[in-house]
């Protein structure tokens, strides 16, 4: 079955995704960025609108601990896996992934890469991030995932590539419902 017939309604979608919105960060921009890409499989709770309402949850408590943190980052998710990126201070990043590693609705957690990097490349988002709709398919297509994610067989480029484009997408949705309204 297909992952986009089977996991979510139109409602559902907007509700999701409307979860994610940029969240102001003021970043010290004296400091070299650290950068962390890892997987790990979602064990969150629930089917459908349970694991939606779960995940909005853990969004939020997300956003408020990485604003206080300086993290800023992109998560990309399906109903199998998590996959994201953490930018910020080298302790504060190590810190963050080594919460999320211990948290029980993650398990099989990965490093893919750890860099120090000279700008964020999420600097607006303290939790950013996309869920595998329909809506976003064809931009999954563009960089070559057809099928399910596998996230051991991602090199960081690609996932930070997916990630730059699945922002767009959102900023330009954002744009395009303000410009109408």
């Amino acid at each position: 079955m297909r992952f986009d017939a089977w996991w979510y309604r139109s409602s559902q979608q907007r509700d999701w995704q409307s979860s994610f919105q940029p969240f102001p960060l003021k970043v010290r921009r004296d400091l070299m960025i650290h950068q962390l890409v890892y997987y790990s499989r979602n064990t969150v709770p629930g089917d459908g609108r349970a694991m939606l309402t779960n995940m909005r949850e853990i969004l939020s408590a997300s956003q408020r601990n990485n604003s206080r943190d300086g993290i800023t980052g992109f998560l990309i998710f399906d109903k199998t896996w998590f996959v994201q990126i953490l930018e910020g201070e080298r302790a504060m990043v190590t810190g963050t992934y080594n919460r999320i590693a211990r948290d029980p609705r993650h398990t099989a957690a990965a490093i893919i890469n750890v860099s120090d990097v000279e700008a964020r490349l999420f600097p607006n988002w303290t939790m950013g991030g996309a869920m595998r709709t329909p809506e976003v398919q064809e931009i999954y297509l563009q960089h070559g995932f057809g099928g399910p994610l596998e996230p051991s067989r991602l090199k960081s480029k690609q996932i930070v590539d997916l990630a730059l484009d699945l922002q767009a997408f959102e900023v330009a949705k954002r744009q395009n419902a303000r410009l109408a309204s």
